[in-house]
């Protein structure tokens, strides 16, 4: 675990610009990954597989459980880190502010000026295989008023090179809902992609 993290951590916005020379590259990305293969679960929603850089997406509806996997050009540390690191999460996710004390029992705050503040709680720390969390959003987020659903995270090495992220979110109350976050967490999840592509070629 990065010693850093072992302390509150309170940063402004860091600069957008680092990600410029993948924003076509990811906006082309968006705009051409049309579903190749869909199967209805129930009435509520479908299963959507996008084969493009590794990526898919599942709603579970049964459980009411996303599923999403993406390949990261990264070793499982610094994709784990990427999620347990104040600095790299304001780069990737852009909040206007972070606050997070990385240890089981405590928790972090993603502030957005403008749509207020998402809160967690950390359940289990395992670096670099394992990371979950509770996800609680602002309390105007919902008509009916924010809830706390879960979010684990695994990492796994690939032979190939790189890493396999797996994220699976659960306890919605309705398809709905669901739906709505899984929708959210895609465009953050290639941004994330994003940034780790260009910190690797930075770094050589």
């Amino acid at each position: 675990m990065n010693g850093n993290n072992s302390r509150p951590f309170r940063a402004g916005r860091l600069g957008r610009e680092r990600l410029a020379p993948y924003a076509a590259l990811l906006s082309l990305w968006m705009l051409t990954a049309a579903p190749t293969a869909a199967q209805q679960i129930d009435a509520g929603a479908s299963q959507i597989l996008r084969p493009q850089q590794g990526a898919a997406s599942a709603i579970l509806t049964s459980d009411r459980v996303i599923l999403m996997t993406l390949r990261l050009p990264v070793s499982p540390e610094v994709a784990y880190d990427a999620w347990a690191t104040a600095n790299d999460v304001l780069d990737w996710l852009t909040p206007d502010e972070v606050q997070m004390r990385v240890l089981v029992g405590e928790g972090f705050d993603l502030i957005w000026d403008d749509y207020g503040t998402w809160h967690g709680n950390y359940l289990e720390i395992d670096r670099p295989q394992r990371l979950v969390f509770t996800w609680l959003p602002p309390e105007q987020s919902s008509a009916e008023g924010s809830y706390e659903t879960r979010v684990e995270l695994t990492f796994e090495e690939l032979d190939t090179g790189g890493t396999l992220m797996r994220l699976l979110h659960s306890g919605f109350r309705d398809a709905m809902e669901m739906e709505a976050q899984l929708q959210a967490w895609r465009p953050h999840l290639f941004a994330l992609r994003a940034y780790l592509l260009q910190s690797r070629d930075d770094s050589r």
